[in-house]
């Protein structure tokens, strides 16, 4: 009977270290430059233990150009000959090549629309590390200063 305890005890230690509490993060820096979201534009918000970011924030420091259809509830991001489709409410970013060619980008959690009542109407959030990667950049994350580092490998 102690030796069951002993093992129950131990097992509740180690995993209740091995868990860490989720950072929020503080700041966004891009290919070596900090990167201010304009009050306009929304904010980080941190939510699925995930960092959210204003997705045309993102897209357009990225040198993206982005629409929003609210017919179909989505946001056209628009890459040179590519294009991405990110659906509010959806897990998946779509991109579609001149080719027609479609690569799906799954994640783990899905987009959303907050709206803003102060800067008038929403704006669509994910996160920004599955939109950073469907655009083939790398994405850090730096504990200490708790900043989201994203990097174009091509630079």
């Amino acid at each position: 009977m102690k030796k069951l305890i002993g093992l129950l005890t131990a097992l509740c230690i180690l995993f209740g270290v091995s868990q860490t509490a989720f950072a929020t993060a503080q700041s966004i820096i891009i290919n070596g430059v900090q990167a201010e979201i304009p009050q306009e534009m929304g904010e980080i918000i941190e939510q699925d233990n995930r960092t959210f970011v204003p997705l045309r924030f993102v897209s357009e420091s990225m040198g993206k150009t982005v629409k929003y259809d609210d017919n179909i509830k989505s946001a056209l991001i628009l890459d040179g000959s590519d294009m991405y489709i990110v659906q509010e409410g959806n897990t998946n970013i779509f991109k579609i090549s001149d080719l027609g060619q479609t690569v799906v980008t799954p994640m783990d959690t899905a987009a959303f629309v907050k709206q803003y009542d102060d800067i008038g109407g929403g704006r669509m959030y994910l996160p920004v590390r599955f939109i950073s990667e469907a655009f083939g950049y790398t994405v850090g994350w730096d504990e200490a200063s708790l900043t989201v580092t994203i990097d174009d490998p091509a630079k």
